[in-house]
C-alpha cells in the first residue's frame, strides 16, 4: 500500500484544492495519505471537508517559501517548508511518494539533496507525457514520454544515455511495453549536424542496448507521430518543446472558440465537437497529474503550479501505480544493465580488424 505525501502549500486556490483532493482520495483509495502544510490551517479546513480521518494524517510545515528565490536560498531562509518536510517523510518510508506543485527547481534540488540518486545515476530527469498519432504498447497508450523537461538543463552524452535507460524502464512498467522504442531529439535524422553530446550518445546507444530498442535521432516536427515511445533530450530543450506543444494545443482551442462565434462556421464546429472534445482530453495536462522525477531513490511527482483537484487526484493515482509496479527499482536496474552492456561492448579501436 503506497503512502502518498501531498504538499498542500501550492496549487490552485493556495493549495486548498490539493487538500480537497487528499480528502477525496482518503475516501476512495486504499492508501495512507499525509498532507503537509500549516497544521492549524489544515485542521480547520478539514472540519468542513468530508474525509477518512484514519487514512489522512497531517504533517506540520512551519515555513512559507518564496518561490521566486533560488532553491538554495529558499532552503536557507525556510528550512521547514512543505517540500523539505514532505521529502523528509518520504526519505524515511520506502513506500512513500511525494506529490507537489511547488517550484519545480526547489523540488528537484531538495529531492536530490534529501533522497539521493539511484546507484550509478549521475543526474535526475523530469519525464512528461504528450499525445501522439500512433498508440504505444499492448494497451494502445496514446502517450509517449519526453525527458528531460527541466531537471537537468545542461547534459553530456552520459546523461542522455542514462535518460534513455530511465525512460525505457519507466515506459516498460507504466505502459507495459516489452521493448520501448527510444529516440534522441536532434535537428535531423542523421547526426552529422547534431551537437557533440548527441553524436556521442547516439554512438553509445547503437548496437542493441538491453531492455529497449534504440531507433536513432528524431526531429522536433516528428515527436507527435508516435515513432518513438521515449524521446530523450536535455532539460532546457525538453522544457521548451513541452511548452511549445502545450501552446499549440491552447492556440487550437482558441481558434475553435473563435470559429464557433462566426455564424457560417458554427455548424461545422458543432459537427466536429466529438473529435474536438477528444483532442481536449488528450492535451489536458490535468488528466496526467504531473511529471515523475526519475533518478532519485524514491518516487517524486512534480505537478503544475495551477493544478486543481483533478490533477492532484491523478497525481496521487500515478504515485500509487509507480509504487505498486516498483518503477523506481526498475529504473535503477535499467541504468545498471545499460552501463554493464556499454562496459562489455568493445570500443571502435578494439572492434577494428
Amino acid at each position: 500500500m503506497a503512502h502518498i505525501v501531498l504538499d498542500t502549500c501550492a496549487g490552485r486556490d493556495g493549495g486548498r484544492e490539493a487538500l480537497e483532493a487528499a480528502a477525496i482520495a482518503s475516501l476512495q483509495l486504499d492508501h495512507q495519505i499525509t498532507v503537509v502544510g500549516d497544521e492549524s490551517e489544515i485542521t480547520a479546513a478539514l472540519q468542513k471537508i468530508a474525509h477518512d480521518a484514519e487514512r489522512l494524517r497531517v504533517a506540520h510545515a512551519r515555513d512559507r517559501c518564496d518561490v521566486d528565490l533560488d532553491p538554495r536560498e529558499i532552503l536557507a531562509r525556510s528550512p521547514r517548508n512543505s517540500v523539505a518536510v514532505g521529502l523528509e517523510i518520504v526519505a524515511r518510508d520506502p513506500s512513500a511518494v511525494l506529490v507537489s506543485a511547488n517550484q519545480p527547481g526547489l523540488i528537484v534540488f531538495a529531492a536530490q539533496q534529501t533522497l539521493g540518486r539511484l546507484a550509478q545515476v549521475q543526474r535526475a530527469a523530469l519525464a512528461a507525457v504528450y499525445p501522439t498519432l500512433r498508440p504505444h504498447g499492448p494497451a494502445s497508450d496514446p502517450f509517449a514520454l519526453l525527458l528531460d523537461v527541466g531537471a537537468t538543463v545542461q547534459c553530456d552524452a552520459g546523461d542522455l544515455v542514462d535518460f534513455a535507460a530511465m525512460g525505457a524502464a519507466y515506459a516498460a512498467k507504466i505502459s507495459r511495453i516489452d521493448r520501448p522504442r527510444v529516440a534522441l531529439l536532434s535537428n535531423g535524422t542523421g547526426v552529422a549536424g547534431a551537437p557533440s553530446r548527441v553524436r556521442e550518445a547516439h554512438r553509445r546507444l547503437l548496437g542493441g542496448p538491453p531492455g529497449f530498442e534504440y531507433v536513432g535521432c528524431l526531429r522536433a516536427d516528428h515527436v507527435t507521430t508516435g515513432d518513438a515511445d521515449v524521446i530523450v533530450t536535455d532539460g532546457f530543450t525538453g522544457d521548451v518543446l513541452l511548452r511549445t506543444l502545450e501552446g499549440v494545443a491552447a492556440t487550437g482551442e482558441n481558434l475553435i472558440r473563435r470559429a464557433a462565434e462566426k455564424l457560417q462556421w458554427r455548424l461545422g464546429v458543432q459537427m466536429l465537437e466529438g473529435g474536438i472534445q477528444t483532442i481536449r482530453e488528450f492535451t489536458d495536462w490535468e488528466n496526467y497529474g504531473g511529471a515523475p522525477l526519475l533518478g532519485v531513490d524514491r518516487a517524486v511527482i512534480v505537478a503544475q503550479a495551477n493544478s486543481g483537484r483533478r490533477a492532484f487526484l491523478n497525481a496521487i493515482r500515478l504515485g500509487a501505480k509507480i509504487d505498486r509496479l516498483q518503477v523506481i527499482g526498475a529504473v535503477g536496474e535499467g541504468v545498471a544493465a545499460l552501463r554493464d552492456h556499454l562496459r562489455a561492448k568493445p570500443t571502435d579501436e578494439e572492434a577494428a580488424p
